[in-house]
């Protein structure tokens, strides 16, 4: 059952984390503040043009002030969104080779109101060790949601963008399957079952790009679900890839993904003449495995923080050649199964 209409068709071990939650209201429609004498009241300094960032700004706003719309708003670890004209909302998930970020940009139309999250993880060297020894994943039941989710029972379908060097598709329609069909190492078929009640289509190539700037961070939406390669040559050197999700109420309305071809090595098959043919190559990344990573966000899974929770797919850590995000833990498929039910 397709539950999109045509215009949508076209890890692991310690953390150290930050994060900071912001309630901001904001008008419905442009307007000028006023004094209680009529006269026009000036924005507050952090409302000056350019870009906003999340934690400068005071915990309320007078939504009169300083209208957010169109606006830039930077998070943890340089990530950004630009705020939504039309009401829906926002979040933005980074995975980077010293970790993770997250910035959520929540509207609420009838409030005129915003809540802004931000958080931030970052470790040196991907995977450190930590001073608690990782669950087994088939045990941790740990998973964390998104506010929005595709409809039950609908088919995702996303165009491939295979960038200026022409990628390949494979590991990234190899890293969708394995979140949409619930890959495991944790069931003696490789699968739990049943999957959650969710589908996914390759709608075919675009020339398009997927709605993710150079900056790594989420553009204005267009309502085409883009997945595929990108240079976000303004980016930190740590970005791997980025995953930006739109969404109204608690529907999903467009989900692009990105995967970084700046300064980044991937496996299998992106970095012909390398020498790595049948293996992995130094500093190189498996795309399937971070793919599968980034798929959980566009289902509605964010990250699962803790050193406990290292060797879950939703954890916001990869190490190079690191194949473990690929396989869900019990936590990955326990969050799917909430947000769609079985299949």
């Amino acid at each position: 059952m397709d539950a999109f209409p045509p215009a949508w068709h076209r890890h692991r071990n310690g953390t150290v984390a930050a994060a900071a939650v912001l309630a901001l209201t904001v008008p419905l429609a442009p307007a000028a503040a006023a004094s209680p004498g009529g006269a026009h009241r000036r924005p507050p300094a952090w409302c000056k043009p350019g870009p906003l960032t999340a934690r400068a700004m005071p915990e309320k706003i007078n939504l009169a002030r300083c209208d957010l719309r169109g606006r830039t708003v930077r998070g943890a670890n340089g990530l950004a969104v630009v705020v939504p004209r039309d009401g829906a909302s926002v979040t933005a998930h980074e995975l980077r080779t010293d970790g993770a970020a997250e910035l959520r940009v929540r509207v609420d139309p009838r409030a005129g109101e915003i809540t802004i999250s931000t958080r931030g993880a970052r470790v040196p060297q991907g995977r450190p060790r930590g001073t608690r020894a990782a669950l087994d994943p088939c045990q941790d039941g740990t998973y964390r949601a998104e506010p929005g989710r595709w409809p039950k029972g609908g088919t995702v379908r996303w165009h491939f963008s295979p960038g200026t060097g022409d990628q390949p598709v494979t590991g990234i329609a190899a890293g969708i399957a394995n979140i949409v069909g619930a890959r495991t190492d944790c069931t003696p078929g490789r699968r739990y079952a049943p999957p959650p009640d969710v589908r996914e289509a390759n709608a075919g190539r675009t020339d398009r790009t997927p709605n993710i700037t150079v900056q790594a961070g989420c553009g204005p939406q267009d309502r085409m679900n883009t997945f595929g390669w990108l240079a976000m040559r303004e980016a930190e050197p740590e970005v791997l890839a980025a995953t930006c999700l739109w969404f109204e109420g608690g529907r999903t309305i467009e989900t692009d993904m990105a995967l970084q071809t700046h300064g980044k090595r991937w496996w299998p098959g992106t970095t012909a003449g390398d020498g790595a043919a049948g293996g992995c190559p130094a500093g190189g990344y498996d795309t399937a495995a971070v793919v599968t990573h980034e798929s959980g966000h566009v289902l509605g899974l964010s990250h699962v923080e803790g050193p406990e929770h290292a060797r879950l797919t939703m954890a916001p850590f990869v190490r190079s050649c690191d194949d473990g995000l690929a396989t869900l833990g019990k936590g990955d498929y326990d969050g799917l199964i909430s947000l769609y039910g079985r299949r």
